[in-house]
């Protein structure tokens, strides 16, 4: 089935980098949360790689959280100790009595060093998170993609292009953000958050108890406003989102909207959309203000309830003036931490979320099955046969593609499978090619079921060149050697004439160095169609499959390109989908089909004198050729 035959997979669009960074800030807040945290777990496997960096992480975490407690004692030694001219009035200040010209420069003097060590500790611990963070998602983007590279097409039928690559991108980041920040800053709140509640009990037990109580009095107007301010905030994203796909749809179409000056109305519906966006995030400003009023009011008013009690204990000799100065220290990380963990939380959430995805992709099997015994040919003769095959493509069960197809072509033979659009002719090459396992009967290539050989021992014997094969961001070099190791200079330029795309090439503005642009698109259709020739007359595969491989080319190009394929043809086996006829002529035998069966089969004049479907065709081409030459002016 060629063109519109098939529902094959999306094919991936290289797109540039600032394409996909905006698509991944667009999506990431879109993607699903998981409801635990345990599918985090499922990447153990990537980070027990790397135990060494692993420890080194933990280490300095836990040497980080344990500075920044030791900082508001060492605030209270100051105070307590630091200051005035009798402290011997405070009973722990005998075992910390500095000699020197001045004890309060040495206590500073050692707050400056604890600061600097603290320092130190925090920037290792950013330093081997990041670090281990980077190495692990680079490994799962790498296994992702090595693993969706050995699935059948199949699978992309099922999952759309768009959203394996999503899953690549968006939940990869999800998870990078976590691994380089969100799972550091967590395990050292709350470390932090443990440690500073132990210590606000040991220094006073009253004032902790009177923290503990207006904790959840902060944090509950955050988790509140919170949901409101990231629905506001996605919906504004998604009004984004529509102007920048409108403005891309206007400005890739720049000309037809010209020509048909819609310029005012395009104009107007950006301006809708982005003022739209704006309104979104008017309101969302609004109430992240209300809740910073709120917030600050809370805490604020919290703190000093809390400094007034323990001004009144100090009053009454009950509490110290360091015991105070530490006591706060301890309640700022306690709260903040406390507040700042319900943000990363939600990041923790949405990666589990994304977690499942990567692993429900890693955990995908190809439908196409290899023996553990599979056999290989070391260079195909040719010989294929197709006995009674039948096959119905996974993502259209009700209608079968193949209905007991059964052909045979000799080495060296050039046959030609033509009929209406949706009759099966490109499902044969697919059944050949073994992007999808049939449903009954057998394909064989020189006898071997192709079952039983490895799919990239059988693919290496086939060259293809499909109706509009894809070609990629790249030099003409790189595109004409893609498939082969290293393809010498010569090899690449005869390929190129053989294919007549030489002269074009040349006449590129670096010759076969020169960058043809994402999917080669700054060329023509026929020039890509012959770079995508000469990559298959380079592959110099024993059979060779062309899907409507000159319906890009005028006719100049077509005759010449026919010449080029006779020439391959002559010791190869050769499988030739067409619609235009005149391109058949020579085959060695045609086969027609229709609604997945092979109704005829013989040479050209032999299907003439049967006057079937294939002359019924053929007719109706000749006589529309006929007439356009009747009437082409002289």
């Amino acid at each position: 089935m060629s063109g519109s035959e098939t529902s094959s997979p999306n094919s991936a669009v290289r797109s540039s980098g600032t394409g996909y960074a905006a698509r991944i800030e667009q999506e990431k807040g879109h993607r699903a949360k998981s409801r635990s945290l345990k599918p985090l777990a499922k990447l153990w496997p990537f980070v027990a790689k790397y135990p060494g960096q692993l420890l080194a992480f933990l280490a300095f975490l836990i040497l980080s959280a344990g500075f920044s407690l030791m900082v508001p004692a060492m605030l209270k030694l100051i105070v307590d100790c630091g200051f005035g001219e009798d402290v011997t009035e405070i009973a722990y200040c005998e075992n910390f009595t500095l000699t020197g010209t001045s004890s309060l420069d040495g206590y500073f003097l050692i707050a400056i060093c604890f600061a600097l060590l603290f320092s130190l500790f925090g920037a290792l611990r950013y330093f081997f998170i990041t670090r281990l963070g980077q190495r692990v998602i680079a490994d799962i983007r790498i296994a992702v993609f090595n693993h969706l590279t050995t699935l059948s097409p199949a699978y992309f039928e099922r999952l759309h292009t768009g959203e394996v690559l999503s899953r690549l991108t968006t939940d990869t980041t999800l998870i990078e953000t976590v691994m380089t920040g969100s799972i550091s800053f967590a395990l050292r709140s709350l470390a932090t958050i443990t440690g500073s509640i132990i210590l606000m009990f040991i220094v006073s037990w009253k004032l902790a108890l009177m923290v503990l109580g207006i904790v959840p009095i902060i944090v509950l107007p955050l988790v509140i406003a919170g949901k409101k301010i990231r629905s506001l905030s996605r919906d504004g994203q998604d009004r984004l989102a529509d102007a920048s796909g409108r403005a891309g749809e206007a400005l890739g179409a720049i000309q037809t909207v010209q020509a048909y000056t819609q310029e005012p109305q395009e104009r107007a519906l950006f301006q809708s959309s982005i003022e739209a966006s704006f309104d979104a995030h008017k309101k969302r400003i609004l109430t992240q203000g209300l809740l910073t009023i709120a917030m600050f009011a809370l805490t604020l008013t919290g703190i000093i309830g809390v400094l007034w009690f323990g001004a009144r204990s100090v009053a009454a000799g009950s509490m110290t003036g360091g015991d105070i100065t530490a006591f706060t220290g301890y309640a700022f990380f306690a709260v903040s931490g406390m507040s700042a963990l319900t943000e990363t939380y939600t990041n923790l959430m949405r990666a589990a979320g994304a977690s499942d995805r990567i692993v429900e992709i890693l955990g995908s099997r190809s439908d196409i099955q290899i023996s553990d015994n599979a056999s290989a040919i070391s260079e195909a003769r040719g010989n294929i046969e197709f006995e009674d095959v039948k096959f119905t493509y996974p993502s259209r069960p009700d209608m079968p593609a193949l209905c007991g197809v059964t052909f045979s072509v000799k080495p060296g033979e050039t046959v030609a499978l033509v009929g209406p659009s949706g009759a099966g002719k490109s499902t044969v090459f697919q059944a050949l090619l073994r992007f999808y396992d049939i449903d009954g009967g057998r394909v064989k290539i020189d006898g071997i079921d192709i079952r039983d050989l490895d799919p990239l021992n059988l693919r290496e014997q086939i060259a293809v060149v499909q109706q509009n094969t894809p070609l990629f961001s790249g030099t003409a070099h790189d595109n004409i050697g893609y498939g082969i190791d290293k393809p010498s200079d010569m090899a690449i330029t005869q390929a190129a004439k053989a294919a007549y795309a030489d002269a074009f090439i040349r006449a590129l503005p670096d010759g076969y160095d020169t960058h043809l642009g994402e999917r080669s698109a700054t060329l023509s259709g026929g020039q890509r169609q012959r770079l995508a020739i000469a990559r298959a007359i380079l592959r110099n595969a024993p059979i060779l499959l062309l899907d409507e491989a000159t319906s890009a080319l005028d006719s100049e190009s077509e005759r010449a390109v026919q010449k080029a394929f006779e020439s391959m043809s002559e010791d190869r086996t050769t499988l030739v989908i067409a619609h235009r006829l005149s391109t058949v002529l020579k085959a060695d035998k045609i086969l027609v089909f229709d609604e997945g069966r092979i109704i005829e089969s013989g040479t050209h004049e032999e299907l003439m004198d049967k006057d079937g479907l294939y002359a019924h065709l053929a007719r109706i081409q000749f006589d529309q050729t006929a007439k356009l030459n009747d009437v082409r002016p002289e």
